[in-house]
């Protein structure tokens, strides 16, 4: 029969909002990334530095004037823009050579983490609760925070599937991820519109880093915590899909969070990351068979 809140409650932990939470984080970290990896095809390994550059900046403005909200709201610009200087000075060159665009972007990481930890130092910082306390729904204590971050996560989705399939930059996003050079041929100024693309991947990041800094601790280390994940997501949903995304995070979430009550955190990600390269050596070959699938019918079709 269907389960009730206490049977629930019995067998997961009172704050298993948590795990709510945990697959709104991986499907916002990952959001970023879609656009970077996912579509570019650039494998971003400065991605989770993005997330840095976001909390960090939320952190700065909440030092300077006290107010954490204002820091949030710039958290994508400034993320943005860094995104925009790696992508004209590194990135560009290196759309069709996805090992050296690898390399060059873990360069990159590196980079602004050894800056941040010049900046602030290796000691943890905290980024304020902007609305701090909860709610309970039927017995289950809800921080109102991270109900917010959940709230962000449904409303940003839903605007890069909308942007992506409302547009016009959505639809020269799309004409330039299947086609670059007829794209270019069709008058759409393809760097631009991947500088674009980029730079709104790493805003992303940046978002998504200033909103989730309030439930974690911020170090120069916080990024990379989100990296595998993140990529993890994209591949498992896959790369160009949205609505693949949403499905990996639940999955990649769920099952964290339920390994992470049976066994330790590390142990429990080894898991995950196993899966998810079985996963990802399978896809190919589903998508594959699908296809043939497919081709078969339309043949049957065509002889009828």
């Amino acid at each position: 029969g269907p389960m009730t809140a206490d049977m629930l409650g019995a067998i997961l932990p009172v704050d298993s909002f948590n795990v709510i939470t945990l697959i709104a984080v991986f499907a916002l970290v990952a959001l970023g990334l879609h656009f970077t990896f996912g579509l570019l095809n650039v494998l971003n390994l400065a991605h989770g530095e993005f997330l840095l550059i976001g909390a960090y900046t939320a952190f700065q403005i909440q030092e300077m004037t006290g107010n954490v909200i204002l820091g949030m709201i710039f958290a994508l610009p400034v993320a943005a823009l860094f995104g925009v200087v790696v992508e004209r000075t590194v990135v560009r060159f290196l759309y069709e050579r996805p090992l050296d665009s690898l390399l060059a972007t873990f360069g990159v990481s590196v980079m602004i983490r050894q800056t941040v930890q010049l900046r602030y130092s290796a000691s943890p910082r905290t980024v304020d609760d902007p609305i701090g306390g909860s709610f309970t729904i039927a017995g289950f204590n809800i921080p109102w925070w991270r109900f917010m971050i959940v709230i962000a996560a449904v409303i940003l989705i839903a605007g890069a599937a909308a942007l992506m399939n409302r547009t016009r930059f959505g639809l020269f996003a799309r004409a330039t991820v299947r086609d670059p050079a007829l794209a270019a041929t069709m008058g759409i100024n393809v760097a631009a519109i991947r500088t674009a693309m980029f730079a709104l991947g790493c805003g992303l990041a940046g978002l998504a880093g200033a909103l989730i800094a309030p439930i974690n601790t911020l170090n120069p280390s916080f990024g990379v915590l989100f990296l595998v994940n993140s990529f993890l997501v994209v591949i498992l949903g896959g790369q160009g899909s949205l609505r693949g995304l949403i499905g990996a995070a639940v999955l990649l979430g769920g099952s964290l969070a339920v390994l992470q009550f049976l066994i330790s955190t590390v142990f429990a990600q080894i898991i995950v990351l196993v899966i998810a390269i079985v996963a990802v050596r399978l896809r190919p070959i589903a998508a594959e068979r699908i296809a043939d699938r497919k081709r078969r019918l339309s043949r049957e079709a065509a002889a009828a």
